[in-house]
């Protein structure tokens, strides 16, 4: 890959420099008396003009170990990435690695827009259904099987499922699999823009370190210590029991590729579900029920995918808060009033309970 090929080249100028900082340190040179003999090796040119290139002084410094040696050797060394003055992973061509760090997020976010058009194009005008102000009781067929999950929903779902077996041809070539993985670094934040928008339509503005905050909201590993016998509680065991089941190596890391790229959309999809919740104008008893059964279907294929993380707490909190009584409701919503909020998670929580009640018409 483009990201290898730069690695390679910036390794290889730096054993060139290491060479050349020892062949520097040679006798033969320091006793010229700063002049050329008659017959100069290769090496000697070379090691002649990278001390004149790179002397900054005549005097011996310190290497940083209490060495004193020349200048030219010092600098040398620091640039080919051996002294204790130089920075772990650095690079010679710092433009260039910048230049592909850019062309590699451009890649992911070529990947992502693939992979989530779908469901971005199902989920972004739902707010408007007309479905969700419906207060009276349900048709027959609706008493007799219970409310299913409106076509929009289940468009998205199917999508995600499929995504296994389009992902699964690229991830079992082992060359191709390498390549891709050493440009996965960052990836999740293709999906942040989905959960920035929820926030901003649950009313919240983040404190400090926005990216921070919204990746932390992501892993909804935070929100769950709020919702107390509301959260669920058996997603965490699922994900350790898999973990410990033996997997070979080359199949362990297909399963992490594809697995890397379901949790990316389904981080999306689960942001994009919450915001179009909190701009949906009002919310009925019925159009409440049909929402739950929305985000209780996404919950389920999340669960049948087995992938760490999934579903997001906050899709089953909400299926509780939209079908929840109203004095339930109301008694969560005032016994959070006097709490100090330790973190803007907190605040989002408190800020969608109170969009929940205000939508679906209860006085808070």
């Amino acid at each position: 890959s483009f990201k290898r090929s730069l690695k390679s080249f910036d390794n290889s100028v730096k054993d060139r420099l290491r060479s050349l900082s020892d062949m520097m340190l040679d006798d033969t040179l320091e006793q010229s008396g700063g002049g050329l003999p008659d017959a100069i090796e290769p090496a000697q040119l070379r090691s002649f003009l990278a001390k004149e290139a790179c002397s900054l002084s005549p005097d011996y410094i310190d290497d940083g170990t209490g060495v004193k040696l020349p200048a030219s050797v010092v600098e040398l060394r620091r640039l080919a990435g051996t002294t204790s003055n130089s920075a772990d992973g650095t690079t010679l061509f710092p433009k260039s690695a910048d230049s592909v760090s850019r062309l590699a997020r451009s890649c992911q976010s070529f990947v992502f827009e693939v992979c989530y058009a779908i469901p971005e194009q199902n989920l972004r005008g739902i707010s408007a259904l007309p479905v969700w102000k419906q207060d009276g009781v349900g048709s027959g067929d609706e008493d007799s099987y219970g409310i299913l999950p409106q076509s929009f929903i289940t468009h998205v779902g199917e999508h995600i499922l499929a995504l296994v077996q389009a992902l699964e041809p690229f991830a079992s070539d082992k060359e191709a699999l390498g390549l891709a993985n050493e440009v996965m670094t960052g990836v999740i934040e293709v999906a942040v823009q989905p959960w920035k928008e929820f926030v901003a339509a649950a009313g919240v503005s983040l404190t400090g370190d926005e990216k921070s905050q919204l990746k932390s909201l992501m892993r909804g590993k935070e929100v769950s210590q709020f919702f107390g016998d509301d959260g669920d509680t058996d997603m965490d065991n699922q994900i350790e029991e898999e973990d410990d089941e033996e997997e070979d190596p080359d199949d362990k890391a297909s399963t992490a590729f594809c697995n890397q790229w379901l949790d990316v959309v389904g981080l999306a999809v689960a942001g994009r579900l919450l915001e179009r919740t909190m701009r949906i104008p009002r919310l009925g008893r019925k159009g409440a029920e049909h929402l739950a059964a929305d985000l209780n279907y996404i919950r389920n294929v999340f669960t049948a995918l087995g992938v760490a993380g999934h579903p997001h707490p906050l899709l089953g909190y909400m299926a509780k808060l939209v079908t929840m009584n109203e004095e339930s409701l109301q008694f969560k919503i005032h016994s959070r009033q006097g709490e100090k909020t330790p973190s803007d998670a907190l605040e989002v929580i408190k800020r969608a309970e109170i969009r929940i009640a205000y939508v679906r018409g209860i006085s808070v």
